[in-house]
C-alpha cells in the first residue's frame, strides 16, 4: 500500500514540528522545510503527492512555490495555509491549489489532504 509523501513547508517549526505529527499518524510519509527555497530543492530530490504550505513566507512566499509547482510538478496537490484574508477567487491557480484558513486544528489540515489526494487531478 502507498503511503502518500507530503511536504509540510512553513516559516514556524512549531507548526512544521505540530503538522508533522498529525501527519505521520494518520499514516502519512512526511518531510518539512522552513522556506520555499528548500522546498525547490526537496520537490527536485523526491517524490510528493501534496504539498501543505504556509502562504505568507519571507524571500519565497507560498503563492510563488505553488506557482512553481504547477509548472514543474503538476501531479502535486497543493494546500496554502494563511490567516491574512487573501481571496482566492481570481487566482490563476484555482482548482490547483486549496486555501486552508488559519487558525485550524491538525485534525482538519490532514482530512483537507486527504480528500484533495482522493480526487481526480484536473
Amino acid at each position: 500500500m502507498h503511503m502518500p509523501h507530503i511536504l509540510i513547508v512553513d516559516d514556524e517549526p512549531a507548526i512544521t514540528t505540530l503538522l508533522s505529527l498529525a501527519f505521520a499518524r494518520a499514516g502519512y510519509d512526511v518531510t518539512t522545510a522552513g522556506t520555499g527555497f528548500k522546498a525547490v530543492t526537496l520537490l527536485n530530490s523526491m517524490v510528493f503527492d501534496a504539498v501543505l504550505s504556509a502562504a505568507e513566507m519571507p524571500l519565497m512566499d507560498g503563492h510563488e512555490l505553488v506557482r512553481w509547482i504547477v509548472l514543474n510538478h503538476p501531479r502535486i496537490r497543493c494546500v496554502l495555509m494563511s490567516a491574512l484574508g487573501i481571496h482566492c477567487d481570481g487566482c490563476p491557480l484555482l482548482g490547483r491549489c486549496v486555501l486552508l484558513r488559519k487558525p485550524f486544528i491538525p485534525k482538519e489540515a490532514v482530512a483537507l489532504v486527504a480528500e484533495i489526494l482522493n480526487k481526480s487531478p484536473n
